[in-house]
């Protein structure tokens, strides 16, 4: 029985199975409210798993005991936050990555994007170190010391990564479906390699913000990410936060690691992507709900964040609805 097999039955009002492929099984991730993430697992080797998370925005309640394992956290895209069962708070931001270990027990996810897209590396300090052990030999794998090192003083600690291991973590969504359980292998073996071999990484850095700041801030963030058929300014949001626009845009993405439009683009385009994953609409139609007036712009800007015309993303995401297959969120 899988880490994530316990969890789902320790857990069964929240997460359970949803089908299976031989290489991955599917969990619907369900948060209050009903509303339901998706994260697709493959169990690499013995203590060894990965998973690509799916989430909208939601809140889930967490109870459970963390078994006795490292943890690699990575955030392609949206957001990521975590309080702790002894009151912290902890944010994972786009493009950052994170370590932790047990000493790090859930409370409450929340994930305040419109999607949440990420990888989880899952490792038991047991049997898994056990199975790198013998699958890098020539590597020597001491993962109680790269939990000391990584995790800081609380258990977890977030870092920003250099060029080659951010190429590294998104090409984990470039491994395509001939094979996949074994290329996934490769990637987490090349990935293990990385983390031990690299004597430092460059913490990510802290930006206090006070609470009634971050609620201000929300308030700016629900203007932007809402009513995309409408011209939404700037200006508009930093009155909704009842900020001068300099202060807004400069503590939004102090706080949100992103600017206020390109969040707002951002949350424009990944509504597109649901309204094509579920519903018939039209490209065109979809594109003028979303604020886009010109398809062409909007198939533009669709594939430079997606990596694929939006006629293409529909396709391939109805063929994975009706495989069970893991969720092609690229880059």
């Amino acid at each position: 029985m899988t880490v994530f097999d316990i969890l789902a039955k320790r857990n069964a009002d929240k997460l359970r199975a949803v089908g299976a492929d031989g290489a991955s099984v599917r969990y619907h991730l369900r948060m209050n409210g009903g509303v339901v993430g998706v994260i697709d697992t493959f169990e690499l080797f013995d203590g060894v798993s990965l998973m690509f998370n799916s989430i909208p925005r939601g809140t889930a309640e967490w109870g459970d005991v963390e078994p006795r394992e490292l943890q690699i956290d990575w955030c392609l895209r949206g957001r990521f936050e975590l309080e702790t069962a002894n009151g912290r708070t902890i944010r994972l931001s786009e493009g950052e990555f994170a370590f932790h270990d047990e000493r790090v027990s859930k409370r409450v996810m929340s994930f305040p994007a419109p999607l949440y897209t990420g990888l989880t590396l899952r490792i038991d300090r047991s049997a898994g170190a056990a199975s790198l052990a013998r699958a890098l030999p020539e590597c020597d794998v001491d993962l109680d010391g790269i939990a000391r090192r990584l995790t800081g003083e609380s258990g977890c600690a977030i870092y920003t990564p250099d060029p080659s291991m951010r190429a590294l973590l998104e090409s984990f969504w470039g491994v395509d479906e001939r094979a996949p359980l074994a290329r996934l292998r490769l990637k987490a073996l090349e990935l293990v390699t990385l983390v031990a071999t690299t004597p430092h990484f460059s913490p990510r850095t802290e930006s206090y913000q006070r609470k009634s700041a971050i609620e201000s801030l929300e308030r700016g963030m629900r203007l932007l990410e809402s009513d995309f058929a409408q011209d939404a300014t700037l200006r508009d949001a930093a009155g909704a936060a009842h900020m001068s626009v300099s202060s807004f845009k400069e503590r939004f993405a102090k706080a949100f690691g992103i600017s206020p439009m390109a969040y707002r683009r951002q949350c424009r385009l990944e509504r597109a992507a649901q309204l094509l994953e579920t519903t018939d609409e039209g490209i065109a139609q979809i594109a003028l709900s979303v604020g886009y007036r010109n398809p062409s712009k909007f198939s533009a800007a669709f594939a430079a964040t997606f990596s694929r015309s939006p006629s293409e993303y529909r396709a391939l995401h109805r063929s994975d609805k009706r495989g069970h297959g893991r969720i092609d969120s690229r880059p």
